[in-house]
């Protein structure tokens, strides 16, 4: 006979909590309101009810989950105090709150009003700004979990219940963690996210008090053109809405979380401040130029040529299309190519780039490998050449046939006309043809130049280059362009004041950048191996506890840093802002030291 799933009101567990009653339900949990007979209180018991073949890595993850959701001491996080097995059942013991949720209250009495929702949200972004500094990500935030305390306060809970929906996969790689309706697009795309999908939830939460209804979803064909959406405007539906109300929501729920605030507590600062948020300017709008002067970049490197050539290392390479035979295939790369720089180049560059006769772009050799890839993945394969190479290799046989037919025409002129000058010349120009065609052929047909240089200082800027050139396209990398666009922007006002900190912060996060993706790396191989984790070798699940931890306070660090620097460049700093950028750089050099050696330790486990 199977083993029961719930438990009746008078049952006791542990000799210690008296089960009263059931008062809330998940997909893989049950919460209970239940009596702790040894203090003589109500507690919340949430059962652990997971998928049999689930059950002991649902657990192991629950215990800790719950160890660090434990560090979390907020006024307006709902306390957590244990996770304890006892026979068949595992479950959470945690603060009762005896108010009605969210969902509840709106159900029952209507939408807030415009007072009322910005204080919850304050109060809901405190509580997340608390978690997300220790690297806890919520990723289920709804009005479900949003608790209306008798004292009014607005109670946040079920941190760490989301990921035990995702318990058929290792670190949810594509699959959805949280609440579809909450759930971000990047979530819904089957990426991990960070910190800004409790945003974005956050946002969705608020667009529900404000109106009492769950915004409008793009179809799954429109969730491709997603990047070119706005975000939700609740005003649509109350026009009573204020618009510096209406505008937080917008950017919260931006479908491109880099147009959304940089970190939670920028939210904060808006519902505070009770203006607008133009201030804070979407970032993708520059998605397509270089990070570190503003030139086209269409090809998602992050800089430019000319910028990545002025503070690139060993040499230079060319990167030329592979050639392809006439016919679909090429008229296939054609189309992707001029889908990014036709605007910009000529239709003779376009045939030649296509055809794998003249070079694309010239990139530092040290950004050879990642140049290829990002371009292969953009259906544009692509292979490097030394720039120095013989003159059969870069001139067309045509062009050497008619300096060679020059020279010979010449030399048999000036013999028969006893002209000793056109000896002389013939080869000249001849060898001068040959130099000027094999020089046109080595010209790539993608040198955009700039209006302006980096602003940034000469060391950040190297060190950016050189990061680019080895993070490999994933998380780390957006997150250090979008960081690296907003110091460009910070840059300018910083000079006077803040300059050498810009330059530490850059260099910092730029270190922390690589070692996320090394993290990035651990945990793929963590998915690749995911079927051992039924039963997992000893060390495995600690390990990675410990990769995902990583990840997301690096994550969270690179963020802060990121809306430190738009507060920087919106003059909203204060006089001690130079002081908070070499603070964010000290906690980027800590956190990507104890990182790195944490990414070797998995990467032995691993071997």
């Amino acid at each position: 006979m199977p083993e029961p799933t719930y438990l009746a009101p008078g049952v006791v567990l542990q000799d210690r909590y008296e089960i009263a009653d059931e008062i809330g339900r998940g997909g893989f949990s049950i919460v209970y309101r239940a009596r702790d007979r040894r203090v003589g209180a109500d507690i919340a018991l949430k059962l652990l009810v997971p998928p049999p073949a689930a059950a002991r890595l649902a657990r192991e993850r629950l215990r800790r989950e719950v160890q660090a959701v434990r560090q979390l001491s907020h006024p307006n996080i709902v306390g957590v105090y244990d996770v304890v097995d006892d026979g068949p059942w595992s479950f959470v013991v945690m603060e009762y709150v005896p108010g009605p949720d969210l969902a509840v209250r709106v159900r029952q009495r209507g939408p807030l009003d415009p007072d009322a929702t910005a204080r919850l949200g304050r109060e809901i972004t405190a509580a997340l700004a608390a978690a997300h500094r220790l690297g806890i990500v919520h990723r289920d935030v709804k009005p479900q979990n949003i608790l209306l305390a008798p004292d009014g306060r607005a109670r946040l809970t079920d941190f760490g219940s989301a990921r035990l929906a995702g318990q058929e996969t290792v670190t949810q790689t594509g699959g959805l963690v949280g609440t579809v309706d909450y759930a971000a697009p990047e979530q819904l795309a089957g990426a991990r996210g960070d910190a800004r999908v409790d945003e974005y939830a956050l946002g969705v939460t608020l667009y529900y008090a404000l109106t009492g209804e769950l915004p409008p979803r793009p179809r799954p064909a429109a969730r491709a053109r997603a990047h070119a959406a706005d975000g939700h405007h609740p005003r649509g539906r109350r026009p009573e809405i204020p618009a510096w109300l209406d505008a937080v929501v917008a950017r919260a729920t931006m479908p491109n979380p880099d147009d959304r605030f940089p970190a939670i507590g920028l939210v904060a600062e808006a519902l505070s401040r009770r203006d607008d948020v133009a201030e804070y300017q979407p970032a993708s709008g520059r998605s397509n130029r270089c990070a570190l002067c503003g030139a086209p970049e269409p090809f998602g490197v992050g800089v430019c040529p000319r910028c990545a050539r002025r503070t690139g290392g060993r040499g230079e390479v060319l990167v030329f299309l592979e050639r392809t035979t006439p016919g679909p295939a090429r008229r296939a790369v054609r189309e992707a190519l001029e889908d990014r720089i036709g605007a910009l180049v000529s239709g003779a560059g376009l045939d030649a780039a296509t055809a794998g006769q003249r070079p694309l772009l010239r990139v530092p050799a040290e950004a050879e490998a990642r140049v290829l890839e990002l371009l292969d993945a953009q259906d544009l394969p692509a292979r490097a050449e030394s720039r120095v190479a013989g003159w059969s290799a870069t001139v067309p046989p045509p062009i050497a046939a008619l300096a060679g037919l020059v020279a010979l025409v010449g030399a048999a002129a000036g013999v028969a006309a006893a002209t000793p000058v056109l000896l002389v010349t013939s080869p000249a120009m001849a060898v001068a043809l040959v130099t000027l065609a094999a020089a046109l052929r080595r010209a790539p047909v993608w040198d955009p130049s700039s209006t302006r240089r980096s602003t940034l200082p000469p060391d950040a800027e190297r060190a950016a280059v050189q990061a680019l050139a080895a993070l490999p396209a994933g998380a780390a990398r957006a997150l250090l362009i979008d960081l690296l666009r907003r110091a460009d922007g910070a840059a300018t006002s910083s000079q006077a004041a803040g300059g050498p900190r810009l330059d530490q912060l850059v260099i910092a996060a730029c270190e922390a950048a690589r070692d996320l993706a090394s993290l990035e790396r651990q945990l793929a191989a963590f998915d690749a191996q995911r079927d051992r984790l039924a039963d997992a070798p000893p060390g495995w699940l600690d390990a990675l506890n410990r990769c995902e931890r990583g990840r997301d306070l690096l994550t969270q660090r690179l963020l802060e840093a990121s809306a430190a620097l738009s507060s920087w460049r919106a003059g909203a700093a204060g006089a001690d802002g130079s002081e908070t950028l070499a603070e964010l750089a000290r906690d980027l050099e800590d956190e990507g030291r104890r990182q790195e050696q944490a990414a070797r330790e998995v990467a032995e486990l691993l071997a």
